[in-house]
């Protein structure tokens, strides 16, 4: 185990390189992460690593669903518990939502995390709607299996999910009767794109080959696929065409995802939403060509992709250059303050359940994003003066726990400041800004604490004793207030 990052008077600071890569492709820069980027030498080595994730174990996260046991149960156990009102699609989401939030809160594989929020927005199924809520929680296990490994792949496994059927109503797609929503939305949003051209004969024709997939909706929710109801005939996509003479379809449709996913348009979009991502709501063209030739190049390999993303100039120019999302705040906030959730008890009480509240409060709601192409990878989408005062407010509440979450492991004051005594105020200040900013204090910090506790920045306090909970609380809540403790 770590030495506590509190202990010395000016605790050391990754550099400026690692700093910025673990920022943009981590949940929060916490004392864990630290550690970890520096067992592994760089920040560099730590992304390497990060990139096959049995290689950190991840107990903590891992023991979340333990938390929230109703997610396990199967599709028809959900069914008959909404059916008989022991339960209902919006409580079984709100669980889906609870334990998304721990594994933020609490995961050492930061990579696959936030590759799972980005594929979750991409190819995105809400958590509490009725038709797909028995099945959210293995088309979460699905995305986190695969988030490291193809497009194509994760395409392929999610497009014919029972929870992307239910959703997007493919169970009532029968070739007596074209339902065309996910034919549509596998074009328009999960591949190419409406500026690509394809008609509406494509949309149909795509549609025809997800024809076959079934699922009980309110009955059950059993899925399955049926040959009977496969469309048979000829389908031209854009530039793929099938004969499409077997009754069973599944071949000729994974023959058309792998199509698409590595189609041109597919390369350019998910690349642009990569570099929103990870780097500016504005990314370059080059950065993107850059990008997606490297998704193209591998087959649309995600490490390749992410690699590619990583090296480029204009990734490490962009540091602290982009504001966090909602979420993001809300966890990465949670992380550096040493916040992790435990088992609740009740709502009342639950951190998890209080940090998705924040998380809503400036302007997030997780899976909740009305329309099925998911939240957007524009930091823009999120910025306003109102966001930025709940912001600031959510930043304070952190610091001091003024939610009262007793489900919640949270170091003392004294496991948050130096070991040696006295200290200066203006000490104090330089060192909470080294363990939560990963730098010391802006000027200008120091006077604004100093004023906001009428104090000066020479006071000193003998002992550790003598700083109080509201003391450290304004101390790190101005500090997070920053723009180095608002950008990443």
């Amino acid at each position: 185990m770590a030495t506590r990052r509190s202990a010395a008077t000016k605790p050391s600071v990754l550099s400026e390189a690692n700093r910025h890569l673990v920022s943009r492709f981590g949940l929060g820069v916490d004392h864990q992460l630290v550690s970890d980027v520096r067992a592994a030498g760089s920040g560099v080595a730590w992304f390497e690593k990060q990139l096959t994730p049995s290689r950190t174990a991840d107990t903590a996260a891992e023991a979340v669903i333990g938390w929230y046991p109703e997610l396990k149960h199967s599709p028809a156990t959900a069914w008959a518990n909404v059916k008989s009102e022991r339960s209902s699609a919006w409580e079984y989401g709100l669980a889906f939502n609870r334990y998304s939030m721990a594994r933020k809160l609490l995961t050492r594989r930061h990579v696959q995390e936030v590759m799972v929020d980005f594929w979750s927005n991409l190819l995105y199924v809400p958590a509490h709607e009725d038709k797909s809520f028995p099945w959210r929680y293995g088309y979460d296990n699905l995305i986190r299996r695969y988030a490291l490994t193809s497009y194509r792949t994760l395409l392929q496994q999610a497009v014919v999910h029972p929870a992307m059927s239910g959703w997007l109503t493919n169970y009532d797609n029968t070739k007596n009767g074209i339902n065309e929503n996910l034919g549509r939305e596998l074009l328009e949003l999960f591949t190419v794109g409406r500026t690509t051209g394809y008609t509406e004969s494509d949309v149909k024709n795509a549609a025809r080959l997800l024809t076959g997939f079934k699922v009980k909706v309110f009955d059950g929710f059993a899925a399955s696929y049926d040959p009977r109801d496969h469309w048979t005939g000829t389908v031209r996509v854009l530039g793929f065409t099938h004969r499409n003479t077997s009754a069973d379809g599944r071949p000729a449709l994974q023959a058309l995802l792998s199509y698409l996913a590595l189609h041109p348009a597919t390369a350019r979009r998910v690349s642009l939403r990569l570099c929103q991502r990870f780097v500016s709501d504005t990314p370059s063209s080059t950065l993107v060509r850059a990008v997606a030739s490297a998704y193209t190049r591998s087959g649309s390999d995600v490490k390749a992709t992410l690699r590619a993303l990583r090296t480029h100039p204009e990734f490490l120019a962009s540091r602290r250059r982009r504001m966090r999302a909602p979420v993001d705040d809300v966890v990465a906030t949670a992380r550096v303050l040493g916040l992790r959730p435990t088992r609740p008890t009740d709502d009342e009480s639950s951190f998890v359940q209080h940090a998705l509240w924040m998380s809503s409060s400036i302007g997030q709601d997780p899976y909740r994003w009305p329309r099925p192409d998911g939240f957007p990878e524009t930091t823009a989408t999120y910025a306003s003066a109102a966001r930025m005062v709940r912001s600031w407010q959510t930043h304070y509440a952190l610091s001091g726990n003024w939610w009262k979450s007793s489900s919640l492991s949270r170091p003392s004051v004294a496991g948050s400041l130096p070991a040696a005594w006295p200290r200066r105020l203006d000490e104090l200040v330089d060192h909470q800004s080294r363990i939560l900013l990963g730098r010391v204090p802006e000027a200008g910090v120091v006077s604004t604490v100093s004023a906001m506790l009428g104090r000066k920045p020479d006071d000193r306090f003998t002992t550790v004793s003598e700083v109080s909970d509201w003391e450290l609380t304004v101390i790190r809540g101005v500090l997070l207030n920053t723009p180095q403790g608002v950008l990443k």
